[in-house]
């Protein structure tokens, strides 16, 4: 009996491992797992755990599947060409992590990495709250700071890559006084807002902060630069695993054309 050909979605933080298996029509999912992640102290360790975990489910239940396209959402910022994690706001040690080649030693298959940020604002473009906008700024309030921008539809990366960096993570992060910290993110969320003037301003934060943000970074964008819509996200922290099947739904597309 022939495999079951399948998109897999790889989201992974510094301490969870989330993987989706879809069907090749990418409508139906046919898995979604959640592990704990252990500390992973090199490279070797990582594709073994990730790897063996895809593996796993490949022929749970005596299924047999053979992944067509892999999209993988990192946490921290991702060589787009080489698939290496450059810098990682997850595991420290995972800084030079190169994602794609260490999966591919066990998984033959087309994969492509990007960060978990750019993913889920993908995400948010395809099945949510940015619904197909070109020109939309994210900004995750989730962990440390950070933002991703799509212009006439693909993602502004900056000359070496680290655009979407928070200069005001620090305040938010260290800061005492919650009111001084909030006020320091959202002053970057505006100015970034009229610099770039998006369609759409997604906002992704815990429940308990989104909706005292969304109206007050909309009240400043509209005394600032009036227009962009100041939306909360739709997916939350299933953003970055939906991006990720849609990264792998592209690469598998891209590699069938390429042979």
């Amino acid at each position: 009996m022939a495999a079951e050909p399948v998109f897999v979605a790889i989201d992974f933080t510094a301490d969870v491992l989330r993987v989706l298996i879809a069907e090749q029509d990418g409508e139906q999912a046919l898995q979604r797992e959640e592990w704990p992640l252990p500390e992973l102290a090199d490279e070797d360790a990582w594709s073994w755990e990730v790897g063996g975990r895809v593996a796993t489910l490949f022929a749970q239940d005596g299924a047999r599947r053979s992944a067509i396209g892999i999209g993988i959402a990192a946490p921290g910022t991702i060589d787009a060409i080489s698939g290496k994690l450059v810098r990682s706001t997850g595991q420290p040690q995972w800084d030079g992590l190169a994602v794609v080649e260490s999966l591919r030693r066990h998984i033959d298959a087309p994969i492509v990495a990007e960060s978990r940020t750019v993913a889920a604002l993908s995400g948010e473009r395809w099945q949510g709250a940015a619904g197909g906008a070109s020109d939309a700024l994210y900004v995750s309030l989730r962990g440390e700071p950070s933002a991703a921008v799509f212009a006439g539809g693909r993602p502004v990366r900056g000359a070496h890559g680290f655009a979407g960096a928070m200069p005001a993570a620090p305040e938010l992060r260290d800061s005492a006084d919650a009111a001084d910290a909030i006020e320091a993110v959202v002053g970057v969320i505006a100015d970034a807002t009229a610099l770039l003037d998006p369609e759409v301003v997604v906002l992704d934060a815990p429940d308990d902060e989104l909706a005292r943000l969304v109206p007050l970074v909309q009240r400043v964008v509209d005394e600032i630069a009036p227009g962009p819509q100041v939306v909360p996200a739709a997916l939350g922290e299933r953003g970055a695993l939906v991006g990720a099947l849609l990264l792998a739904e592209t690469v598998a597309y891209e590699g069938g054309l390429s042979q």
